[in-house]
């Protein structure tokens, strides 16, 4: 998983950064670089998001379309 896939998950969820990280326990800053590609997404954080957002075929989905995608419409 990658920036673009934590944000195609955040967006399906109908989230902003902010709450999107809330859910996590992480901070929005984190979110946000994860998602701009500033830093790697850590084992620690797919875990969370596995774990809150679940490893179903539609979490697959949204992963595959943000790394299909350049951008996406928010």
């Amino acid at each position: 998983m990658d920036g673009m896939g934590v944000r195609g998950i955040r967006v399906m969820a109908g989230m902003t950064q902010a709450a999107f990280a809330e859910r996590l326990g992480v901070s929005q800053s984190l979110v946000s670089d994860v998602e701009c590609g500033r830093r790697a997404v850590s084992r620690d954080l797919r875990i969370k998001i596995a774990q809150v957002f679940g490893t179903g075929d539609d979490v697959m989905t949204a992963i595959q379309r943000a790394k299909e995608s350049g951008k996406l419409a928010l």
